[in-house]
């Protein structure tokens, strides 16, 4: 029965339909506000990487004379699956970035004693760069964080540029990635406190285990791992989202059924009619499911193209340029999409289906 068809009453209701469309369209929009938070994971990915294959242990205060400390430090050297660099004890922080969705963040760095330990590390880290410039005092960071400062080879980095740092650099090398690390090289041989440890048999949780039984009760501190820490800290941001995703969602469910609501209760001598005919209240729910489920696939195919074309657009002209990165996709904005899609489709697959359902032409 042609009536019947899910696409009849779009057909011959466009301007209907399509203000429909356009409100389940807003629920896509969620999809982009899941990707923009969930940009905040690309600028660490690098610094994840690097921090599995690489281990930092340190000198606690508490440690006297640091007996432990280097006792810990001659055990690493004995040990035929440990590799170890010491570097300075003074710390070093990371230049901060402007994040793609406006907010400043720090960095962790690596600091290095000599050229030749920098270039074990690299190897170690799987980084191709020439470091003939290197020098004490040389700042080595990517491509896409001298972007985000707007600086280029050969610049003096300072307190100006990054009120965090606590000297004057030189910008002698440039990594050909997206890695938001800063690596120093600082020729300290008096106060050597921490240590690089490595293996080329381990990475990851295995490394950082060996290492902290190695250590056992004495008192020498292993950094946490970054994946740890990164996790903690952005974990409050996206509880925030995805509680603002469900707020924004209901208030979106409430206009969106109050809209479909006015234009099914024009129709109830429509579904009177198909009751008297014979059609089931099941077949009348499918009739209205499958109308609103065309008009959400309708919404949710235009609101991808938008949304990937938008996101290109913004990566090309603003943000790769800036040395920034806008996910296409991410499990955070899919999850906020579903959340808004879910919140707003179930209640009126419900309520339009059952309550049509329900018309009887001995009423009218």
């Amino acid at each position: 029965m042609k009536p019947f068809s899910a696409t009849y009453y779009l057909r011959n209701n466009k301007g209907r339909a399509a203000l429909v469309i356009f409100m389940l369209f807003l629920t896509v929009l969620m999809f982009i506000a899941g990707n923009y938070l969930a940009s905040n994971d690309w600028y660490w990915e690098k610094n994840i990487e690097y921090d599995e294959k690489i281990a930092s242990v340190a000198c606690l205060p508490t440690d006297e004379d640091s007996r432990d400390f280097h006792a810990v430090l001659e055990d690493i050297r004995r040990d035929p699956k440990l590799k170890m660099m010491e570097y300075t004890g003074y710390g070093f922080g990371g230049l901060s970035w402007i994040c793609t969705i406006g907010i400043e963040m720090g960095s962790s760095s690596f600091v290095f004693k000599s050229k030749a330990d920098m270039e074990a590390a690299f190897k170690r880290l799987g980084l191709e760069i020439d470091l003939s410039k290197i020098r004490d005092g040389s700042m080595v960071i990517s491509e896409a964080m001298a972007k985000n400062h707007g600086l280029k080879l050969g610049d003096t980095v300072d307190a100006t540029v990054d009120k965090g740092l606590n000297g004057t650099y030189t910008l002698d090398a440039l990594l050909d990635n997206d890695c938001f690390t800063t690596f120093y090289l600082v020729e300290d041989e008096t106060n050597l406190a921490r240590a690089y440890v490595y293996s080329e048999e381990m990475e990851g949780d295995a490394l950082y285990s060996y290492i902290r039984e190695l250590i056992g009760s004495r008192m020498v501190k292993l950094n946490e791992q970054s994946k740890y820490s990164v996790k903690r800290s952005l974990a409050p941001l996206k509880v925030i989202l995805i509680a603002g995703a469900f707020l924004l969602s209901v208030i979106l469910a409430v206009t969106v059924n109050s809209v479909v609501n006015g234009q099914y209760q024009k129709r109830v001598y429509e579904f009177a009619v198909y009751r008297a005919l014979g059609i089931s209240k099941k077949g009348i729910f499918g009739k209205c499911a499958k109308e609103l489920l065309l008009m959400d696939g309708i919404a949710i195919l235009t609101g991808s193209a938008v949304h990937f074309l938008t996101t290109f657009l913004l990566n090309e002209l603003y943000y790769r340029p800036n040395g920034r990165f806008l996910p296409y996709v991410s499990w955070l904005g899919l999850i906020c999409f579903l959340i808004a899609n879910l919140t707003v489709m179930i209640p009126m697959l419900l309520s339009k289906g059952r309550r049509m359902g329900k018309a009887d032409v001995t009423e009218f």
